[in-house]
């Protein structure tokens, strides 16, 4: 009896076993089609994917237009809904969303994989969903030394369905800022200068602040973008994608001027020049645009610091910018195609302030997106969002920064997906967020948080910071381990000295923290009197900052400490620690890892969080010799170990430099690495002669 069950278990499994549910992709007999009418950038992800095809099955598949009259192989048909330029039934296919909705689907009948697309970047999205789902190609496969798994067939069940409705955020991008490294870097290939784009498609995301015009024509950002299927928007300094740092520029080259008219509000008819002329320019070079008005000065300044015949109360101030974003919201609805063109103005530094105390009262209308910021050198929704009425008819608009030029996170990342949550999670309570910025760098050191930000925007209702955390661990690093990688990013990101308490309404964990920018600028502050002591020697005001005490926010009671001194001491001991018990995990956790995953796992997390422990003992010591610097002997001892200190963070970072990143530190010119230790050997060697 047990035989003949045995036996019957036996045909039941190789009957189950023989079924085949599943389309199989023979690379060589499979085809990609897509119509020939549509549009370059969809045909540009389409070759992108034949690339991954190739990268994982050694096969590059062939790209046609024609659909095949026969059903013998599996073929990938690529579909724009919006132009149905291959005449496709779209009645009975499956329902899509609104604007760039997608779906990955088969229809085993005709033997097809369609991804399909509601519009042109909803078609690029569902590319780009079969290579991650089906090839396996993460979207940060080039920042990652992705490793590819080798497929002689791609499997794909019959029944899949993959469907992604509209994203809760009309608008999403990033802003490359301060890119001391990425700007150089990008001139190493072609590759270099466009990975990002692509990267930025494959996260969903479909907006990216670059502008600038090159005078005459567009600048290259603005042809990356448009060759890459992105909408263009503009920086906060920029008015109809023009910037008073190109005046000169501008006269010189486009109107071929001897004498450059003078920069003043006396000038107002060459200001509106020069703003039509950006109008004009973008019109006609066809690239996707969102409007920006602003009326600031050229380096992220106030227009009064540049102009010489700027007024000199706030009120007198307001009214000039008003006059200006009024002049250009007309020139840019004389020159638009659309009859009510998407315009967004940015309340940055002077503007959050003067917008909260109503002295600037920008344009409003169904089309004009009020863009709020993160406050001024920690991020946090600030006082001009908190008191935003959500009855104003206006969009609404947040921009984050994940680094800062000066005194923010720069060589590592510091804000972290569970900050940037709260942020967007506060702004989109008061009113639906219609367009997001975060401040992204040189973009390397800020992939994390960056794609857990892209996830968040799509869909805010399936978002949770742990959640994707882990999935990012999975993605990134294999299961096996995932639990334990996905503490450890978490315990960095909360292992930052956070120098006072928050004071954000209802609370905030990390409002204020110390990051990396912060530190080069106290040892830079502290060497500068080094041998004059001071209980306080970091100042409050820096550059055209408007409100003291933003700088660095150490505030000594909240930290248990008498003077700022003793709390960076205290701060850098314990930040120090935390650091290093991030390390040693991670240092033991590494060699366990598939040796694929290994050089991310140092490059995306455990560098940086050795960079952080030396570089904070790197100020302890360096603060230490100089409270305690009557003696010489401690004196020295402790700018030796400072010094000691900053070569090892300093390696740390440079172990990254691999591959494509062989050079990526080669222009370190806003934390200035070299600067930092010169200071540190300077007072060195001073001491030993002393």
């Amino acid at each position: 009896m047990k035989k003949i069950r045995f036996l019957i278990l036996a045909i039941i499994a190789l009957i189950t076993g023989s079924c085949d549910d599943t389309l199989k992709i023979n690379p060589q007999e499979v085809k990609i089609v897509i119509a020939e009418k549509d549009a370059d950038p969809l045909h540009l992800a389409v070759r992108t994917l034949a690339g991954d095809f190739e990268k994982v099955t050694g096969v590059k598949p062939k790209i046609t237009s024609t659909l095949p009259d026969s059903d013998k192989y599996p073929t990938i048909v690529v579909v724009n809904r919006e132009t149905n330029n291959l005449n496709l039934p779209l009645e009975n296919f499956y329902p899509l969303d609104g604007f760039e909705s997608h779906r990955v689907w088969v229809d085993s009948k005709m033997n097809r994989i369609y991804l399909d697309g509601e519009d042109m970047r909803g078609a690029i999205y569902a590319v780009y969903t079969f290579a991650e789902t089906f090839l396996e190609v993460p979207p940060l496969w080039f920042w990652c030394s992705w490793v590819p798994k080798h497929k002689d067939v791609i499997k794909i069940p019959e029944t899949t369905n993959i469907f992604f409705k509209s994203p809760q955020v009309r608008y999403r991008s990033w802003l490359p800022n301060d890119q001391d490294l990425y700007r150089s870097w990008t001139k190493l290939s072609p590759q270099n200068n466009e990975i990002v784009y692509e990267t930025l498609l494959r996260l969903k995301l479909n907006t990216f602040e670059d502008a600038d015009l090159a005078y005459p024509g567009i600048g290259e950002g603005m042809k990356m973008c448009k060759k890459y299927g992105i909408v263009v928007t503009s920086h906060h300094m920029f008015m109809l994608n023009t910037t008073f740092a190109n005046w000169d520029k501008y006269w010189k080259n486009v109107r071929k001027v001897e004498k450059v008219p003078e920069l003043s509000l006396a000038n107002i008819d060459k200001l509106k020049e020069l703003w039509e002329y950006g109008a004009q320019t973008v019109v006609e070079s066809g690239v996707e645009n969102i409007w920006n008005i602003a009326f600031r000065g050229s380096g992220d300044q106030p227009f009064w610091i540049l102009f010489p015949d700027a007024p000199k109360t706030e009120a007198e101030r307001a009214k000039v910018i008003n006059k200006m974003l009024q002049i250009q919201t007309d020139i840019i609805k004389k020159y638009a195609k659309e009859e009510n063109p998407y315009i967004r103005t940015t309340f940055y530094d002077e503007m959050a302030d003067l917008v909260t105390a109503g002295l600037v009262v920008p344009p409003a209308n169904e089309n004009m997106i009020w863009t709020f910021c993160s406050g001024r050198r920690d991020h946090y929704p600030y006082s001009d969002i908190q008191k935003f009425n959500p009855e104003t008819p206006v969009k609404l608009g947040y921009y984050m920064n994940l680094q800062f030029t000066s005194t923010g996170s720069h060589l590592a990342p510091a804000e972290g997906p569970w900050k940037m949550e709260f942020n967007y999670r506060y702004v989109n309570s008061k009113s639906p967020l219609y367009l997001s910025v975060v401040n992204s760098g040189n973009f390397r050191e800020y992939m994390y948080t960056m794609s857990a930000n892209a996830k968040l925007l799509w869909d805010y209702d399936a978002y949770d910071s742990d959640k994707w955390n882990r999935d990012y661990a999975v993605q990134y690093f294999g299961e096996e381990y995932a639990d334990e990688i996905a503490d450890l990013y978490k315990d960095y990101f909360y292992a930052y000295w956070t120098q006072r308490k928050p004071d954000f309404p209802g609370g905030m964990e990390r409002q204020f923290i110390f990051q990396d920018q912060r530190y080069a600028r106290a040892i830079s502050y502290i060497g500068d009197d080094f041998f004059h002591f001071s209980p306080k020697p970091l100042p409050d005001l820096y550059m055209y900052e408007r409100v003291p005490g933003r700088v660095f926010r150490i505030v000594p009671g909240d930290n248990g400490a008498e003077t700022q001194v003793d709390a960076l001491l205290m701060g850098m001991e314990t930040s120090a620690g935390k650091f290093a018990e991030v390390t040693e995990r991670a240092e033991k956790l590494m060699p366990k890892l598939e040796k694929r995953y290994q050089q991310f796992f140092y490059d995306n997390l455990l560098a940086y969080s050795s960079f952080m422990e030396h570089l904070s003992r790197t100020l302890y010591h360096f603060t230490y010799a100089y409270k305690y610097q009557a003696d010489k002997t401690v004196l020295v001892d402790n700018l030796q170990k400072a010094y000691d200190e900053m070569l090892q963070a300093k390696e740390a970072l440079y172990l990254t430099q691999h591959g494509a990143f062989e050079q990526w530190y080669k222009t370190d010119e806003k934390f200035n690495i070299a600067a930092v230790l010169g200071v540190i050997q300077s007072k060195l060697e001073e001491a030993r002669n002393r």
